[in-house]
């Protein structure tokens, strides 16, 4: 029986540690090799072009209230609205350089950004206060800058879409006025 104490005190070894003792006869088969298995990942689709329409809305209205601030003979307020419209002139060329083949921030530096530059002189933009310009002369600067957003329409066929002062009417609920001088 000493054989099979041994044998018990081998199982008990075992099973108290965690270890098991394989006697050197029995072959130890061997572990199958780990297979590496591709999983394909799935399909990403490019992110969607930014839709120009969208950004170029935000430009027609700031070039819109641009307008009706110069036929108000508001320079600060001119100013204001100059200094926003050429920030989303920036956002556009950031966020759709190219729209349906076609050079979106190519055209903005060739024709919209000189178009800027008699109504940003007249301002002394980015100088504040600006000086006070006339009315003619605001609304001869932002004649300019609407006949480069036409100008640009034409160059990518949408000459469709065409930008007018559109100071008729004030659709905004804003005044464009300037603002009454303060009280002494």
């Amino acid at each position: 029986m000493p054989a099979a104490n041994s044998a018990r005190s081998l199982l008990a070894f075992a099973l108290l540690t965690g270890f098991v003792l394989v006697r050197a006869a029995d072959p130890v088969p061997p572990s199958p090799a780990p297979v590496a298995t591709l999983t394909p990942l799935p399909a990403v689709e490019p992110p969607p072009e930014p839709e120009l329409a969208h950004l170029m809305a935000t430009l027609q209205r700031l070039t819109h209230k641009l307008a009706l601030s110069a036929d108000a003979g508001n320079a600060p307020l001119a100013a204001f609205y100059l200094h926003e419209s050429l920030e989303q002139l920036q956002t556009i060329q950031n966020e759709a350089p190219e729209y349906e083949n076609h050079p979106i921030a190519l055209l903005i530096d060739r024709l919209a950004r000189p178009a800027y530059a008699d109504l940003q002189a007249s301002l002394n933009y980015p100088v504040t206060p600006p000086p006070p310009a006339s009315r003619e002369v605001l609304l001869r600067g932002v004649d300019q800058v609407i006949a480069s957003c036409n100008e640009c329409h034409a160059a990518t066929r949408h000459a469709f879409l065409r930008i007018t002062r559109g100071t008729e009417t004030n659709p905004f609920n804003q005044s464009f006025l300037p603002a009454p001088p303060p009280a002494p």
